[in-house]
């Protein structure tokens, strides 16, 4: 019996192990170019936009964010918290430094819409909660991208180790998880809200950006 215990702890020891050292190769670091990271404002836009893909898209937080470019509003949905006054004023802070002055107009709670089922209709997301917030100064896709990474942000509680900028040379150093996302996601988000990362064109090559990180209002 004892030999036998010896075997079993052995044996879950290296499943530990393993199971540590493939969580370990999941970790990967890469360095982006930025070229137009040139002021504190360039800087905080392309952190943020990197944050948001490697650590705000995974961090456990439910959340979606709806644009109406139209009208200049957002309806910022996650949980009882957006209705906390100290959150929304980290949320327009956020927006703040990256150039966009806003106002939370409302917030509350705001299931989401009825889903029909064989069993009657329910909500999928019942607890959740929304904050409309009014920026007029977003006007285009771009800007949305801009707004969702500084929402993204707010919503981390700030920087994380995982995303540094070297001002000097202009470079990202970005840690990620390769389950999670890749290094072309996070070019591609970082070209999203108008620089150029590495190989990717800013706005894509295109006059504006493709929306990255939100949908179009629907009501």
């Amino acid at each position: 019996m004892k030999r036998s215990g010896y075997i079993s702890a052995a044996v879950v020891a290296l499943a530990a192990l393993a199971l540590l050292s493939c969580r370990q190769s999941r970790t990967r670091t890469t360095d982006i170019s930025v070229p137009g990271m040139s002021d504190a404002m360039a800087v905080r836009i392309v952190t943020n936009a990197a944050l948001n893909e490697v650590i705000g898209e995974y961090d456990g937080t439910q959340h979606e964010v709806e644009v109406d470019l139209l009208r200049h509003i957002v309806l910022y949905h996650e949980s009882q918290r957006v209705t906390s006054p100290a959150y929304q004023k980290d949320i327009l802070k956020s927006l703040k430094a990256v150039g966009f002055d806003a106002t939370v107009v409302r917030a509350g709670l705001n299931p989401s819409p009825p889903v029909p089922t064989v069993q009657g209709a329910f909500s999928v997301w019942p607890s959740r909660h929304t904050a409309e917030i009014s920026i007029p100064g977003m006007k285009t896709r771009r800007d949305a991208n801009v707004v969702v990474g500084a929402i993204g942000y707010a919503r981390i509680g700030g920087d994380h180790p995982a995303v540094i900028a070297d001002t000097a040379k202009r470079i990202l150093h970005v840690g990620y998880e390769s389950m999670n996302t890749a290094v072309k996601n996070i070019e591609v988000a970082i070209a999203c809200s108008g620089f150029d990362a590495n190989t990717i064109p800013a706005l894509l090559g295109a006059e504006d950006a493709p929306q990255n990180g939100w949908r179009p209002v629907t009501l």
